[in-house]
């Protein structure tokens, strides 16, 4: 990268902290502990959309910041540094919105994303099923085609912001037609039934909901591109969103690997500070080399997507990795903190410990992942 891309980097971690000390840290755990059913922050999500944060990379004709991929992902990656929950509540609405921008057309984009950037409406990303997660193939959701639009009935779950999204975009079938549509759907609508998922392990600012659809109408007007494709759609939707996640799992390790440094320098144990001890040390170390290594994929991935180049394994690769380097950063936090990381009364070691979690399942798991790149590595 060269210095002017470095500055620009620089300069948005600098707004995000000063954004993250003056609104995220006073209600950051408040939020986590906030007792059941919990609330979605709407205030703060407002606050994200004034700020630029939810449409950070959207186009600028449609409110959006108009942001690079890697300068998107370089503000998640700052806000999951401070809090990774509250730092979701941003990236949810990025991947909600990501196929109107892309696959929606001129009508259907000035009706939606300005809204969705500016965090008036919150939109839902609103593919899984209780039978169908990493097989999003054998969705069995329904649409049929009426005179005037779509009649949907099916089951979604698992979709973050589900329980309050003013709209979803809904993966479906189309009565007739074999493959996946998409049909932009909104909330106000009879049929439309949603709860909010509780006890949640982590990321609990951002809610996750339960929606059932009966008999849920929209015009045909909302049917997102061609009838058939909402496959790719979704999948190209993923993409980017992996980008997303795995920027998410270098601000949790960073931040795991900054509160072990502070805390290994001024913990003193058999006289001295452990971070005289050799072992100490060695896992300090892993923790740079596995946060660095995370940061160098996710960022090639999201150059990548700048170039308009096909960057799927790429993405794939950056979240494994990403992920799974957040998962061994703040186990071995947890590691050099000992009851201090354990009880969340003293350090954001054991939140960080449970907002991690989640980056290896969503969006894909570390399992799918492995299979998106051997199938291109290997061949099919």
């Amino acid at each position: 990268m060269n210095k002017n891309v470095d500055e620009r980097q620089q300069a948005i971690r600098d707004e995000v902290k000063a954004f993250a000390e003056k609104e995220m840290y006073p209600i950051s755990r408040e939020l986590d502990e906030m007792p059941e059913p919990r609330k979605f922050p709407r205030e703060l999500y407002r606050k994200l959309g004034d700020a630029g944060y939810i449409g950070f990379v959207m186009p600028s004709e449609y409110e959006g910041q108009g942001k690079s991929s890697l300068e998107y992902i370089t503000s998640v990656e700052e806000l999951c540094y401070h809090d990774a929950a509250i730092g979701l509540l941003a990236a949810v609405a990025e991947l909600a919105t990501h196929p109107i921008i892309h696959f929606g057309n001129d009508e259907q984009k000035k009706k939606y994303v300005p809204d969705c950037a500016m965090g008036r409406r919150i939109p839902a990303f609103v593919l899984t099923e209780p039978n169908a997660g990493s097989d999003a193939a054998s969705l069995t959701t329904t649409a049929v085609e009426t005179d005037d639009g779509y009649v949907i009935n099916g089951e979604k779950t698992f979709i973050m912001h589900g329980d309050v999204a003013d709209l979803g975009v809904v993966f479906c079938k189309i009565e007739g037609k074999p493959k996946l549509s998409a049909i932009i759907v909104e909330t106000d609508q009879p049929g439309w039934e949603a709860r909010t998922l509780r006890n949640k392990m982590g990321m609990r600012a951002a809610t996750t909901g339960h929606i059932l659809l009966k008999d849920v109408k929209a015009p045909k007007e909302n049917l997102l591109g061609e009838v058939g494709r909402g496959f790719r759609y979704a999948m190209s939707t993923l993409d980017s969103a992996r980008v997303g996640v795995a920027a998410q799992g270098v601000g949790i390790a960073q931040r795991a690997l900054d509160e072990s440094i502070a805390y290994a320098k001024k913990r003193i144990a058999f006289g001295a500070p452990i971070a005289k001890l050799q072992a100490i040390q060695w896992m300090i170390a892993d923790m740079a080399v596995r946060t660095e290594a995370a940061r160098a994929l996710t960022y090639k991935a999201a150059m990548m997507q700048d170039r308009g180049e096909k960057f799927s394994v790429e993405a794939a690769m950056a979240k494994l990795y990403a992920s799974e380097a957040a998962n061994f950063c703040v186990d071995r936090a947890m590691q050099i903190h000992g009851g201090y990381g354990f009880i969340g009364e003293f350090t954001q070691i054991e939140k960080l410990y449970r907002d991690q979690r989640v980056l290896e399942i969503y969006e894909g798991t570390s399992e799918v992942q492995r299979l998106v790149i051997a199938g291109n590595v290997i061949g099919r």
